[in-house]
């Protein structure tokens, strides 16, 4: 063999092993977006186990829900860690996404406040009442109004909007606005659908609120969610087992105590 030819295969080797390496590399990064606290943290807490384990979790905080899932659906992302899976299902039919449900975390304990009424039977014939105006969780938001007899709703299969609503009982007013709004409109309205997350920003607790969600058996659960493509990947498989560990879950029901709890 000469020493051209040997020259040649040694260079071809060093090129090989240095593209083995560099992809090895990057299967060693896992990219989530989530959203804020308490998400942010639990990812940050599966992040320390994953690192003994060879990984570099890079977490990016996305308030914006549905950048964070064309994200991962164009597969700037590995997972994302902010949604339920009725959310899920109404952006993958809105944008042909292949978004999947990998495993539900917690739960959160959703419900109404005033910052006008100390309990239901003082909300006022006309009230102001603002919730959300994204479909699933307008949806669940007139369903809660619904349980708690102030409003009736059309019988209908599927997921529930305002033109459903065919008697509120009070006359109430609506107000459907984006998620991050609801804050302010707590301050504007006399009643105002929310996450604990959010109120707690103002000072204001789910022992504050006038009535809260009833037991929806994990249907809200907040949820890892991955893609069709990578759903049964070992780097998914290795997240799911972190963010499922003992640590997570006594984190969620030690710092995230009545406000929501783990559903794994």
């Amino acid at each position: 063999m000469s020493k051209k030819l040997l020259i040649s295969l040694a260079v071809i080797c060093v090129l090989i092993l240095a593209f083995v390496g560099i992809n090895l590399k990057k299967d060693n990064v896992i990219r989530i977006a989530a959203a804020g606290y308490p998400m942010d943290e639990i990812v940050k807490i599966a992040a320390e186990d994953l690192k003994k384990e060879g990984y570099n979790v890079k977490v990016t905080v996305l308030t914006d829900y549905v950048t964070a899932n064309v994200g991962l659906n164009a597969k700037d992302f590995d997972a994302n860690f902010h949604q339920h899976e009725p959310f899920m299902q109404v952006f993958n039919k809105k944008n042909n996404g292949k978004l999947v449900k990998v495993k539900g975390i917690y739960d959160v304990y959703v419900g109404f406040y005033s910052k006008k009424y100390k309990n239901k039977s003082e909300i006022p014939n006309g009230a102001k009442v603002a919730i959300p105006n994204d479909v699933t969780n307008q949806d669940r938001a007139l369903r809660i109004l619904a349980n708690e007899g102030l409003i009736e709703l059309k019988p209908k299969d599927g997921l529930y909007n305002l033109n459903d609503v065919i008697n509120t009982k009070k006359n109430f007013k609506f107000m459907a606005v984006p998620i991050p709004s609801l804050v302010q409109a707590y301050q504007e309205a006399d009643l105002a659908f929310n996450w604990p997350s959010h109120m707690l920003k103002i000072g204001v607790h789910v022992k504050d609120a006038l009535f809260i969600e009833k037991n929806t058996n994990g249907k809200y659960a907040v949820s890892l969610v991955a893609r069709e493509d990578n759903k049964n990947s070992k780097k998914i498989q290795d997240l799911t087992k972190a963010m499922t560990s003992e640590k997570v879950k006594k984190f969620i029901e030690e710092k995230y105590a009545g406000q929501g709890f783990p559903v794994f």
